[in-house]
């Protein structure tokens, strides 16, 4: 498979079919039994873990954020500071001096999201991202994706954030099988109960034959 840039997809499927091992083998973080994961040169990847947070709970909020770097780099080429950074993902100035043990669960979450997020990635991969965000926290996100030119690919099951960000779905059916359907997560659920129907329309017509021979 090849991912092209400005592809926006999304991986579903049942528990324990496999979608977050296929995230480790294209991360490089798994090694496959067979094949190979191959980088272009300028593929920066950006990798939301479900169990990735491990922000340091004796640090200070800002400090999360400047121990990568001082400054954030935007759209344009041009740049922000720390502070300014954390002021865009709706931490106030009055939290950035804040221990990261006092923060709340979906806080840290959105903490560690902006540690992935201020590397530029052009490859962004989110693994359930939306379990533990507020609303402000994803539409802070989503207005995010609606301006990334990159490769996304999101784990989800959240019907609402597929539709506004992906174009593309891969249904995992935790046989080994992958399906792929074009368009949002609603055109998705669309085109399965289609096949569904066409399926029972087959069956009548067969029960039917079966019925006259």
């Amino acid at each position: 498979m090849l991912f092209h840039k400005k592809e926006k997809l999304a991986i579903i499927g049942p528990n324990g079919c496999g979608k977050t091992t296929f995230l480790q083998l294209i991360t490089n973080q798994l090694q496959p039994d067979s094949g190979y994961v191959e980088y272009g040169e300028t593929v920066v990847v950006g990798y939301y873990k479900q169990d990735g947070l491990l922000l340091h709970e004796d640090c200070k909020v800002i400090e999360v954020i400047q121990n990568i770097s001082e400054t954030i780099e935007i759209e344009n080429g041009n740049t922000i500071s720390a502070a300014q950074f954390l002021e865009q993902w709706l931490f106030p100035r009055n939290m950035h001096y804040m221990y990261v043990s006092r923060l709340s669960g979906g806080e840290k979450k959105r903490l560690y999201l902006m540690t992935v997020l201020m590397k530029k990635p052009n490859v962004l991969i989110l693994d359930e991202p939306t379990n533990d965000f507020d609303l402000q926290t994803l539409s802070a996100l989503e207005n995010y994706l609606d301006d990334f030119f990159g490769v996304l690919i999101i784990v989800s099951h959240d019907r609402s954030f597929l539709d506004r960000t992906v174009e593309f779905i891969w249904a995992f059916d935790g046989l080994g099988n992958i399906k792929e359907y074009p368009g949002n997560y609603t055109n998705y659920l669309e085109k399965k109960e289609e096949s569904k129907k066409q399926q029972r329309r087959l069956n009548e017509e067969l029960s039917k034959t079966i019925k006259k021979s």
